[in-house]
């Protein structure tokens, strides 16, 4: 293991050790904001695990992992949710990985996202053929080792082609608690292996790279494509109508009648492109600081719908 020496030193992870197999909480100064790597099926992947400081390592803490999009990084991801701050009064472990063709790469697909998803304006989006669900393990075994995680309360998120495989994590791993995809899309749940699940989407009304309809049924229909809301409002067992809530420059519609543990919920915002909604304001293009807080807003649906 090589020695971490600052912020942005990597370290190895362990990516054979199952990730409950060995005591938690052992490893000392690993806190904060920590850049490390580990190899799935011979490729190497690159992430950030930001911890909090002064948190019993023994203590359970739920685990947030944060999925960039196309052409983005874990870094920019870091940058722009404003995640940190929140773990920091929260008590959240999080994990920002780069994409299968590492950081801010626009060649290769960075996701692997399951087939038939709803397209882009460019068409549809390509799937990356890695183990993307191996990384997660990896990388929650190896948080694991400097915090105790609370494995009840794993969630997933991610904006554009990170909110594809936001669903698509929601779709094939039961153990994730809720997830929360951001101006993505998703492909037909046929061969889901999670029965209902707790799921907030937020897109903006404005993108014109990933259209509002892949998410939102009262948005302009794509054609052939069953909005994700609705697939998620029918599999989870809930109405078809909603209750509206304002938001700030938005509303987020909930479905009526869910069961428990099967919350749904659809975040759109009026004017807004293809951006995360209520990122830092320093953050760059992704970021629409102007609208309601997308990270704050998923916390605590999170809380209130994926809590024991």
């Amino acid at each position: 293991m090589p020695a971490m020496t600052g912020d942005d030193a990597p370290i190895d992870a362990a990516p054979d050790s199952a990730p409950d197999a060995a005591p938690c909480g052992l490893r000392s100064g690993m806190r904060g904001k920590t850049n490390r790597e580990v190899t799935i099926d011979g490729l190497k992947r690159t992430y950030i695990v930001y911890v909090p400081q002064g948190v019993e390592p023994k203590k359970p803490l739920p685990l947030v992992y944060v999925i960039h999009g196309f052409t983005m990084s874990g870094q920019a991801m870091f940058d722009t949710t404003k995640y940190p701050a929140l773990a920091d009064s929260e008590g959240i472990a999080l994990a920002f990985p780069d994409g299968q063709g590492g950081p801010n790469n626009s060649q290769t697909p960075p996701w692997n996202v399951g087939t038939n998803i709803c397209p882009s304006s460019l068409g549809a989006p390509p799937s990356a053929t890695g183990d993307d669900f191996k990384l997660l393990d990896a990388m929650k075994a190896d948080i694991a080792q400097d915090q105790c995680i609370d494995d009840k309360h794993v969630f997933v998120t991610g904006f554009s082609m990170g909110g594809y495989f936001s669903h698509h994590a929601g779709c094939m791993r039961p153990d994730i608690a809720a997830v929360a995809p951001h101006s993505g899309g998703t492909h037909v749940f046929d061969n889901c292996v999670s029965q209902k699940k707790p799921v907030i989407m937020f897109h903006g009304l404005a993108d014109t790279l990933i259209p509002a309809g892949c998410n939102d049924p009262k948005a302009t229909a794509v054609p052939n494509i069953t909005p994700a809301a609705t697939q998620w409002a029918q599999r989870n067992g809930c109405d078809l109508t909603t209750t509206d809530v304002a938001v700030t420059n938005g509303t987020c519609r909930r479905f009526d009648n869910c069961p428990p543990g099967g919350q749904v919920e659809s975040c759109t915002f009026t004017g807004m492109g293809h951006c995360w909604a209520g990122g830092a304001a320093s953050a760059g293009i992704y970021s629409c600081p102007a609208y309601a807080d997308a990270t704050a807003l998923e916390w605590q649906f999170f809380k209130t719908y994926a809590w024991d």
